[in-house]
């Protein structure tokens, strides 16, 4: 078998799995994969399929590369733009390894396609048929836009500042909102 013959394979079997998501973001309200929901059970598969994983990184990328073992000149390499984690009450060292762990579990979902919903996503562009109006009455859905503005207010952080640090305008989309709450949210 080729090495695309076996990442596929590993592919049905980790979607055969129904994998756990143990992350909660509870501020968002959604549950994701952590690293160690997706590790165990793929070096299971990829010892089954004789496939080596490994994590490399450089200053400016993560470097996945999966090789088939049986025919090592086989390799298919995965990247991503490395980006630096700034949190609170860390020191460099302990940044660069939230971001490298970070960037092993996007590496992997991405290589071997595993899917989460994106809660932000699911929500946006969508019109609020009677029936969601029904279900949603008790809680309004916000864009996030204004889940950023609540967030530096309930953490009492001044928006205008956190605007001019995530880069963000009038012509900003939603997407640029969510990326920013997502990185101040992990900032603190």
């Amino acid at each position: 078998m080729n090495i695309y013959e076996k990442i596929q394979l590993v592919k049905q079997g980790l979607l055969e799995s129904n994998l756990k998501k143990s992350g909660e973001n509870k501020f968002a309200g959604f549950k994701y994969y952590e690293l160690a929901d997706i590790t165990p059970k793929l070096i299971e598969l990829c010892n089954k399929h004789k496939l080596h994983t490994s994590i490399s990184f450089t200053r400016d990328l993560a470097i996945l590369t999966i090789t088939n073992i049986e025919k090592i000149e086989e390799q298919v390499v995965y990247t991503s733009p490395m980006e630096e984690l700034e949190l609170k009450g860390c020191n460099k060292i302990q940044a660069l390894g939230g971001t490298e762990t970070y960037q092993r579990r996007y590496l992997y979902m991405a290589a071997f396609d595993i899917i989460e919903n994106d809660m932000f996503d699911a929500q946006s562009g969508k019109e609020e048929t009677p029936e969601l109006k029904k279900t949603t009455t008790t809680k309004k859905v916000l864009t996030n836009r204004e889940e950023l503005i609540r967030y530096c207010k309930d953490n009492n952080l001044d928006v205008v500042e956190i605007g001019k640090k995530y880069n963000l305008t009038k012509t900003s989309t939603d997407e640029d909102y969510k990326i920013a709450l997502t990185t101040l949210m992990l900032e603190n």
